[in-house]
């Protein structure tokens, strides 16, 4: 019995130490097999596909002056993908790999730099939060410049304290390091940039004199080395102008929004979360040490958010959750700050860390369904419905994609034996400059040349115009099945009918009206959106006609009005180059979005045929179809609830 209670003693007196050596491998496991959980499975998304067609170029010159120049990234991550895919291809697999691995290990730098600044055990506590985040995890999948962005910040403020705040005299190794790791995120992503800056200036603060002239020449070491790229600096910020501008403008709410995302959009994980930072403060066990590191990890956050907000709102917006990856981990390990070396028994630890990584994963797999999404993406997706529609239909069924980058959904299609298909994307030069987007009227003629097909098979990607959509569906009104997926759905439609198949149109009228020569406006119809479903995101409004002559500027409009008042709220119309229509059928559309600026409540709508060549034409039925809001299209950033 002695001996039994000796060995239960011992079990229970586990030294410190080894438990968070055992920890910190669970923990690093955990973000090894979330990370690189079936890899190769995983889909390139439109920021890859942006990045890898950059490396096509056979020569460096051309790579960094057609390639890197109009971008709006440093040149780090683009030349690493220009070299790398020369040796492995565009494997999935390789391409992901080093960011992956960076990923991982930046959860190790953070544990080091939480045990650096305060404790073990808020190095553990951080490290765990970030290996089971999907913020962390999404980014790691991604070979963009965030993962390697944020290894070389924390691998940069590591360094940092041991020469700003650590007793023991900064070997030369360190101070190399540091230069390096400075250096080496200013390659990686302007925010990462501007995160490494702040570092480097909040360290004059603390820096004790006799280590300030290695400092400095630390600095002036990693600007040396970037000095090369200046050029390219110089192009991207002042000459074209511009690093983002494709997004919306960031929300009043777009914080809280971001702290959510980061823990998963989990009511459970975000309480189970918030009652360990607020654990010190229950049990009476606060650390009140090391105040000042404390103050630096919330500015380094505070100050990259109010630049990109500000910017975002007064010029063009880039603020978005990537642009806090690079500070977001201090604010996480001032959150577990308060945590003091004896504040919990090694075994209270472990649980801890334990619920975080459960609650966290259980979170990111089952309510986040990440690698369902993550997984299951538009570009190789439409390609899998398209092969398995051409075995079930045969010749039946033709298939169009629209795109914005062509070349992402060649690169899966080309994979499929599907013959009768086309994509419209935007169009390039050789040498890549833009020249313009895919004009419907393209889509229209292609329609018309193909319409002895019965069905027809239509994937976006890339949250494209809902026109194009609408005009799919006036021309294949029956619905065989639809699936979505992030920013992007297919559909599969026919003309007919077919078993359980529904129809997708609202029709308006089914009496033909002649338009007669010279007559540029005729019947238009009314109704109101009290008709329509509460979650309805875009309105489509058709016109079948019949023309024995081409038309060139047909187009459709759609008013909406205030119920109450008669007032006119919109007036949208497609435009008149997207109006031009081969003698025959054709199927003219316009669409609008609804938002928080235009809601369909207490609205009608007045919808008709501006014939603006003023030829001959019969509209042989008037209809509308919409669309409702889809989790799935925005769920690896947005709640799936």
């Amino acid at each position: 019995m002695k001996t039994r209670k000796n060995h239960l003693r011992k079990i229970h007196n586990v030294p410190s130490k080894r438990m968070d050596y055992i920890l910190l491998a669970v923990i690093m496991v955990v973000a090894a097999v979330l990370r690189l959980w079936k890899l190769g499975q995983v889909p390139f998304m439109h920021d890859e596909f942006s990045a890898l067609l950059r490396t096509r170029f056979d020569n460096f010159h051309d790579f960094i002056q057609l390639g890197i120049m109009p971008d709006s990234h440093p040149l780090g991550v683009e030349a690493f993908l220009w070299l790398w895919v020369r040796i492995f291809g565009w494997s999935a697999f390789w391409v992901k790999l080093p960011f992956a691995l960076m990923g991982i290990g930046s959860v190790y730098l953070i544990y080091l730099i939480g045990r650096q600044w305060f404790n073990r055990k808020v190095g553990l506590f951080t490290a765990a939060f970030f290996a089971v985040s999907q913020f962390t995890v999404f980014y790691s999948q991604l070979a963009r410049p965030y993962s390697a962005g944020l290894f070389f910040v924390l691998l940069m403020a590591y360094f940092w304290h041991k020469i700003v705040f650590e007793a023991q005299k900064p070997t030369i190794g360190v101070y190399v390091g540091f230069a390096l790791s400075a250096w080496a995120c200013s390659l990686m992503q302007y925010f990462s940039i501007a995160q490494a800056g702040l570092i480097f200036l909040t360290g004059l603060f603390f820096l004790p004199k006799e280590r300030s002239k290695a400092y400095w020449l630390s600095g002036i070491g990693a600007v040396v080395l970037f000095a090369p790229t200046l050029p390219i600096f110089y192009q991207q910020l002042f000459v074209s102008g511009s690093i983002g501008g494709w997004l919306a403008a960031p929300k009043s709410t777009f914080l809280v929004d971001f702290i959510q995302y980061t823990m998963n959009y989990s009511m459970l994980f975000m309480f189970a979360v918030g009652i360990v930072i607020l654990l010190p403060l229950i049990i009476g066990k606060r650390s009140k040490l090391r105040q000042p590191l404390r103050w630096a990890g919330l500015a380094w956050f505070v100050i990259i958010f109010t630049i990109a907000f500000v910017y975002s709102l007064t010029r063009e917006p880039i603020l978005q959750q990537s642009t806090l990856i690079f500070s977001y981990p201090f604010v996480i390990i001032v959150a577990f700050s308060m945590f003091g070396t004896r504040t919990l028994s090694p075994w209270q630890t472990a649980l801890v860390v334990a619920a975080i990584l459960f609650i966290g994963t259980a979170s990111l797999v089952m309510e986040r369904r990440h690698y369902d999404l993550m997984y299951h993406q538009g570009f190789d997706q439409i390609a899998v419905e398209m092969q398995q529609d051409k075995e079930q239909y045969g010749d039946r069924i033709q298939f169009a994609t629209r795109t914005e980058i062509g070349e992402a959904a060649e690169f899966y299609q080309a994979k499929t034996d599907v013959e009768n298909r086309i994509v419209f994307s935007r169009i390039y030069t050789e040498e890549g400059d833009f020249v313009r987007e895919p004009e419907l009227s393209d889509f229209n003629r292609w329609l018309n040349e193909h319409h002895e097909a019965p069905m027809l098979g239509f994937g976006w990607t890339d949250y494209v115009n809902p026109i194009w959509e609408a005009t799919a569906v006036g021309n294949y009104p029956y619905l065989i099945e639809k699936k979505d997926w992030f920013t992007s759905r297919y559909l599969t439609l026919s003309r007919t009918p077919t078993d359980d198949s529904p129809y997708l149109l609202n029709d308006l009228s089914e009496y033909p009206y002649a338009y007669q020569d010279g007559q540029e406006w005729g019947k238009g119809f009314t109704f109101s959106c009290d008709s329509l479903p509460e979650d309805v995101e875009a309105l489509s409004v058709m016109a079948q006609i019949q023309s024995q002559a081409e038309l060139e500027q047909c187009v459709l409009v759609i008013e909406i009005h205030d119920a109450e008042t008669d007032s006119l709220v919109l007036w949208h119309s497609s435009v008149a180059a997207e109006g031009h229509f081969p003698p025959g059928n054709n199927v003219v559309a316009d669409a609008i979005v609804f938002s928080d600026n235009l809601s369909p409540k207490g609205k009608t709508v007045k919808t008709y045929l501006w014939n603006q060549d003023k030829k001959p034409l019969v509209v042989n039925k008037m209809s509308y179809y919409f669309t409702r809001k889809c989790k799935v299209l925005t769920g690896l950033y947005e709640p799936l609830n």
